[in-house]
């Protein structure tokens, strides 16, 4: 009887409900390999507690081309990631979401690793060659929705960045400086977005937008 009593709490926990989880990416352009994985794991963690603070998260040790990101029966990078932990270590997720710790999952063991162009193909280096130099990166990492009532922690770095000297160039930099230790290629680390699988255009465009408006015609 208790352990049927365990087993529904266990059920109920929201940290297990895969929805529960937001699917959010830094990105950037390399000028070399887009599908790079970071062998130093603290590194990886450096880099996504900078984004997030005092906060749990699932990240993966590889960046990414956008075309990477879907594997072929549709499941993302994102809940690859996820998925890997449940099944391995479920109680690591419920963890995770109370901010008690933090995980970095291999992505040779996610099988992304054929490039798929979307049906949109505005980032496809063999029809847009400019995407040849400027290749698109992505790299992705999860944290638990429900910690997420306030702005994020980037924001406000961004925010009190800009408030004290103009720009934030000093904390986007930084990015660039570690990403530039683990990866092969000039990185230029762009921003960051949440993945939105009903429009996942929006994380194309991000790349498409910039470069029109500041490099296009330079």
């Amino acid at each position: 009887m208790l352990s049927q009593e365990l087993n529904h709490e266990e059920d109920n926990e929201p940290s297990f409900d895969p929805s529960h989880w937001n699917s959010h990416y830094i990105y950037g352009f390399i000028n070399g390999n887009p599908l790079q994985q970071i062998s130093d794991k603290e590194a990886v963690s450096e880099i996504i507690r900078n984004t997030v603070g005092n906060q749990g998260f699932i990240a993966i040790d590889s960046i990414f081309h956008p075309y990477y990101l879907v594997n072929q029966k549709g499941a993302t990078a994102w809940d690859l990631a996820w998925f890997s932990i449940y099944l391995k270590e479920k109680k690591a997720i419920a963890e995770i979401a109370n901010n008690e710790t933090a995980m970095v999952v291999e992505s040779q063991n996610l099988g992304l690793d054929q490039f798929m162009v979307w049906p949109n193909d505005s980032l496809d280096p063999n029809k847009h060659q400019q995407y040849q130099k400027f290749v698109p990166f992505i790299f992705p990492y999860l944290t638990y929705s429900k910690n997420e009532e306030n702005p994020p922690h980037w924001t406000k770095m961004i925010e009190a960045e800009i408030e004290l000297q103009g720009h934030a160039e000093t904390y986007i930099e930084n990015f660039n400086s570690v990403f530039s230790q683990f990866v092969s290629g000039h990185i230029m680390t762009l921003g960051f977005g949440q993945f939105d699988r009903n429009n996942p255009d929006d994380l194309l465009e991000r790349f498409t937008d910039f470069y029109e408006n500041n490099i296009a015609n330079q």
